[in-house]
């Protein structure tokens, strides 16, 4: 449950209690300074520290002195990059006028302790454990909710996919929609080791991950992390498979899942396989992928748009980096 709410809360917001310990030593100044303005707002080496300490839990797990520092090092500018971008989403959220009511937050609230199976009574002593105030978490969920408000008003809501950009790519993509079923697969893979005594350790290795995943942990980022496998770069994604195009056991694992349903960790020749269900799509004619080719066109000039924009709140703010 701990874990569930450390995702949870590293998803919503900074925390503001979380200080390494081999920072902590360097005294109030160092915590305290600036380390980006952002037009009126400034990001304080704290605020860094604490999400790279919360994203980076795993990564900096066992590590101590040097290792630990050069890890938080190497961490700091891409987080920073994504922090300033969240501030300057909120500010031009706010510049709109949208707001967040409270019956949004509850509803919030009411969605996360349904989807984790958490009571009022969980939820706060898992806050507490992470050293979060009930009010700073409602007005940390206020700002994820406003975010995701500026982000469909100004960018979700604006996309239009006209049927004949579906046909065209639908013809344009000849080999997708042939044949039968494809499904769409991502996969966690450790290689077979040479050892045959470590294959117990893998198995355990493999468990643990699908427990993660399976306590709200992000399939895509734990690949990218743990896969050994060149898809670890796309967060594992095999794109779409039909059948005799992958590995035997793969197919017959993916066969008995759902869409969305991640397997059990299982042995191929080639080593050991966790995989998850991304998306089935039928042959047969346009008519039964007209849907998921509009739901990938609208997907594709979201992303488009959504970096465009954020491009363009740049371009036009004050920023200062003094990190």
């Amino acid at each position: 449950m701990k874990k569930t709410l450390r995702i949870i809360c590293f998803m919503i917001a900074v925390l503001s209690c979380f200080i390494p310990d081999s920072y902590a030593a360097s005294g109030p100044v160092l915590l305290d300074r600036i380390v980006a303005t952002v037009n009126d707002e400034i990001i304080t080496w704290s605020e860094l520290m604490n999400v790279i300490v919360i994203d980076g839990r795993q990564l900096l797990t066992g590590l101590t002195g040097e290792q630990r520092d050069n890890k938080i090092r190497e961490a700091e500018r891409p987080v920073l990059n994504s922090l300033i971008e969240m501030k300057l989403q909120l500010q031009e959220a706010r510049r709109m006028n949208l707001e967040v009511n409270p019956s949004e937050i509850d509803g919030a609230i009411a969605d996360i302790m349904a989807k984790y199976s958490l009571t009022e009574e969980t939820l706060k002593e898992s806050l507490k454990a992470e050293g979060l105030a009930p009010e700073d978490y409602r007005a940390r969920l206020a700002d994820q909710i406003l975010l995701q408000k500026v982000i469909n008003y100004v960018v979700r809501n604006n996309i239009v996919v006209s049927d004949k950009e579906i046909e065209k790519y639908y013809k344009d993509h000849p080999g997708e929609f042939d044949g039968g079923e494809k499904i769409r697969i991502s996969q966690i893979f450790f290689a077979m080791p040479r050892e045959s005594s470590r294959k117990e350790e893998m198995e355990m290795k493999a468990r643990d991950i699908v427990q993660r995943i399976s306590s709200g942990e992000d399939f895509a980022k734990l690949a990218a992390e743990y896969s050994e496998d060149p898809s670890r770069a796309y967060g594992g994604d095999l794109g779409y498979i039909s059948r005799g195009s992958a590995l035997k056991e793969i197919e017959d694992a993916a066969e008995a899942l759902r869409k969305g349903e991640v397997s059990s960790p299982f042995w191929s020749q080639a080593g050991l396989h966790i995989i998850k269900i991304e998306d089935r799509m039928e042959g047969g004619g346009i008519d039964k992928v007209r849907n998921r080719i509009r739901e990938a066109l609208q997907q594709k000039s979201f992303e488009a748009g959504y970096r465009e924009w954020k491009a363009g709140l740049r371009e036009k703010a004050f920023i200062e980096i003094k990190l």
